[in-house]
């Protein structure tokens, strides 16, 4: 049996409908995942900033604390705390240097030096007239 062209006719329009309807879904979730994609790649700009950022801080954080440790070293293991001993900023300095040299430090500038080193405790060292008070250098050291 033949169908008859009216009968063809509302069948055909169906499937239209019905296909129109799935492309219309289909360029809906399209339209979703570009935006998700968009998103995606946004987000991972975002975090290799935030990694740049962080390996930046990170390192300049790690290389502080590098120099104040090996400051900090020399304090602890190099000077003898003695309350009417002097040395000289530059004697003492080159000391903090040959302290860097045989523990394969890399020695910091000497007014890094003097500001950090001014900043130690047990016991604080003290300024005047060019000079360290309150420590001498540690008899094997220097």
């Amino acid at each position: 049996m033949a169908m008859e062209p009216a009968d063809q006719h509302p069948d055909q329009e169906k499937k239209i409908k019905s296909l129109e309807l799935e492309l219309n879904d289909l360029r809906q979730g399209l339209a979703i995942v570009t935006d998700y994609y968009i998103d995606l790649e946004k987000a991972s700009r975002q975090h290799d900033a935030a990694e740049v950022v962080d390996r930046t801080i990170t390192r300049h954080l790690v290389e502080d604390e590098h120099e104040f440790e090996g400051i900090w070293r020399f304090h602890e293991e190099m000077l003898v705390a003695d309350p009417e001993a002097r040395v000289t900023f530059q004697h003492m300095y080159d000391a903090f240097v040959d302290f860097c040299t045989r523990t394969h430090r890399q020695p910091v500038e000497p007014d890094a030096f003097v500001f950090v080193f001014s900043q130690m405790e047990n016991p604080a060292p003290e300024m005047g007239n060019g000079e360290w008070i309150g420590f001498r250098l540690h008899p094997d050291g220097a």
